[in-house]
């Protein structure tokens, strides 16, 4: 749960962003450009984190593509903008493809479960985590 809010975050950070962009743009560079930095920085942090354990495919279509569909109903809401019904049309389209990716499980094939090895190529090895015992994490990697 914990990643997929972070994910979330991620794209609510990067609409605000994009939001600030288009201030800095037109009316209030300095505040702007302030809220563009700190909230980019905010959502590449938590992109970061949502994708220790949400596959980067999934999470990154998540991210760009409810990202696209937020940052449209911002620039109608908040400036004013127009999209037409293609573009509308387009914005649906990707919202539905963005669920199949987000949903689908697919079906494997019979003793494709496991991914393929190669044989001969050096495998990486696990490398031992240290657990964190007082309940607080800042961020887990592996290599």
């Amino acid at each position: 749960m914990y990643y997929w809010f972070m994910l979330a975050l991620a794209v609510v950070a990067e609409v605000i962003s994009t939001v600030g962009m288009k201030y800095a743009a037109t009316s209030s560079p300095v505040f702007g450009y302030v809220v563009m930095a700190v909230m980019i920085s905010l959502s590449f942090y938590a992109f970061s984190r949502a994708v220790v354990h949400i596959p980067l495919a999934v999470s990154y279509a998540i991210w760009e593509g409810l990202g696209l569909f937020l940052i449209g109903v911002a620039g109608v809401v908040l400036f004013g903008e127009y999209l037409t019904l293609v573009e509308m049309f387009a914005i649906a389209l990707m919202l539905f493809g963005l669920l199949l990716v987000t949903f689908d499980k697919g079906q494997a094939e019979d003793g494709l479960d496991e991914p393929a090895v190669v044989k001969g190529l050096d495998q990486p090895k696990p490398v031992p985590v240290a657990k964190n015992t007082n309940g607080v994490t800042l961020g887990e990697v592996t290599l």
